[in-house]
């Protein structure tokens, strides 16, 4: 295994403080962290690929503690990648391949056939993909805005918001990509009404910018190239 450079250990600890903030904040013992950290690391591993044995390795552990992380993840705590994830990993994979139903089940074979075909069903019900006379999935000719207060869809939306600044860091830090990433933090004062006017025309212009890009891609036939943006906005109470 290569050695890791000192740089890259410093990363991770960066990335590692916000989840860590979390963890104090919620008073969670130093046991209970390790395990979930064991528990999202055969996770990433297991959706990139890796066999239990090849992960067990990984780990230094043996085969029944990679049984054992692998039935965990099956559990209702991580309904979120399980369930709401899959609709989400279907729907990213339509707008790239376009494939038909069946093909959709060829491109993701970590998921039963079943739940793929009611992953496109969940997608076809809330418009978020639609048939062509040939009956190829594809995304819809406009923007579609989803909101949702279950507690799962919340937690895949910040699996997958935190998914975008993972990428654009590795893209913008590691691979020093300029073209089609960036990161960008702005600090400053508002008065609290003006702020909440500013958002409410920021948010509704960049859907409608958003809304052109995917009708000028989708009329171009150039779907290949998706892309994730990522916007907060949050008090600095320190």
């Amino acid at each position: 295994m290569a050695e890791l450079s000192e740089a890259q250990l410093r990363l991770v600890y960066s990335l590692l403080k916000p989840a860590v903030r979390a963890a104090a904040r919620f008073h969670v013992p130093m046991r209970t962290l390790s395990e979930l950290l064991r528990l999202c690391y055969f996770e990433v591993l297991s959706h990139d690929g890796l066999s239990q044995r090849e992960i067990g390795e990984r780990f230094g552990q043996t085969p029944r503690h990679m049984r054992s992380l692998a039935s965990r993840l099956r559990g209702d705590f991580f309904a979120a990648e399980q369930q709401v994830g899959v609709v989400r990993e279907a729907e990213n994979l339509i707008a790239t391949h376009r494939p038909t139903a069946q093909e959709l089940v060829e491109l993701m074979p970590g998921n039963d056939a079943d739940e793929v075909l009611r992953a496109v069903e969940t997608l076809e019900r809330e418009q978020r993909v639609q048939r062509d006379e040939a009956g190829r999935l594809q995304l819809p000719a406009r923007y579609t805005v989803l909101a949702s207060d279950s507690f799962h869809h919340r937690i895949d939306a910040l699996n997958h918001f935190l998914d975008g600044v993972f990428r654009a860091l590795m893209q913008r830090m590691v691979f020093d990509e300029r073209q089609g990433t960036m990161i960008k933090t702005i600090s400053f004062s508002a008065l609290p009404a003006s702020l909440q006017a500013f958002v409410e025309r920021f948010e509704g212009e960049l859907r409608r910018q958003i809304a052109d890009l995917e009708e000028e891609a989708e009329f171009a036939g150039e779907t290949e190239s998706r892309y994730t943006l990522g916007v907060t906005l949050a008090r600095r109470d320190d």
